[in-house]
């Protein structure tokens, strides 16, 4: 069955990627011969398992919001090897971490991170990597507890930002800018030299993920949705 999307809306779909031997097989059917090729190429059992999922996953969201089977669905690519559908209709991005997946779907460019909330061991150096001036003297701002969180929060930003505009990570962290407040939700200031109004979401997930949504155009209406990846 067809789910549609209305106008103003981004549905932003999450899951977890965990899954028995069988389910593996399973999900592994409605996959395209090249990213069969792609799983069988990590040398790590678990991350093939998860990428096999997430992929399942994918697959499963455009699947309900194209009323196609998840396994004719097929991609076509940017310049920058940003996914889009072949055949035409909503856009979309996708993300995971840990044993999770998120996939944002709706009716213009739009880009989506997830992190899940965890300790960094090299905190300071990530960030004098990724951060501008005015984004390292933000993160001083919070208690030391909360800025492992903080970091995390504020690369989801960046991440879907440049991912949304399609160059992704290679686009230059740096070149996003946002206003993470101790209190208050994260905005963009400057996202490349795009001259295009992006818009900055945080999307409600369980409190150990972090999530993040650029779209194209103000006003947009964020739907969460829970879903298994183990049906169609």
């Amino acid at each position: 069955m067809k789910i549609d999307i209305p106008n103003g809306e981004v549905q932003v779909w999450w899951a977890s990627l965990e899954a028995t031997d069988s389910q593996t097989e399973e999900l592994r059917r409605v996959l395209s011969p090249e990213e069969t090729r792609r799983a069988e190429r990590f040398r790590v059992e678990a991350a093939a398992r998860r990428f096999i999922a997430a992929r399942a996953a994918l697959r499963s969201v455009l699947g309900r919001t194209t009323g196609t089977d998840p396994a004719d669905i097929t991609f076509a690519f940017g310049e920058h090897g940003k996914p889009r559908l072949s055949g035409g209709g909503p856009c979309f991005n996708a993300s995971d971490t840990g044993n999770f997946v998120v996939v944002a779907v709706t009716t213009t460019e739009v880009g989506i991170d997830i992190e899940l909330v965890r300790s960094l061991r090299r905190r300071d150096r990530l960030a004098r990597r990724i951060c501008t001036k005015r984004e390292l003297d933000a993160l001083t701002r919070f208690p030391e507890e909360q800025r492992d969180a903080a970091l995390l929060r504020l690369w989801t930003c960046k991440e879907a930002a440049l991912k949304a505009i399609g160059t992704g990570l290679p686009g230059g962290a740096r070149n996003v800018e946002v206003d993470l407040p101790p209190h208050g939700s994260p905005k963009l200031v400057r996202v490349l030299d795009d001259p295009d109004r992006w818009a900055l979401y945080s999307v409600d997930l369980p409190p150990n993920l972090l999530c993040s949504t650029v779209i194209r155009g103000p006003d947009w209406r964020i739907v969460s949705r829970q879903f298994s990846i183990y049906s169609t």
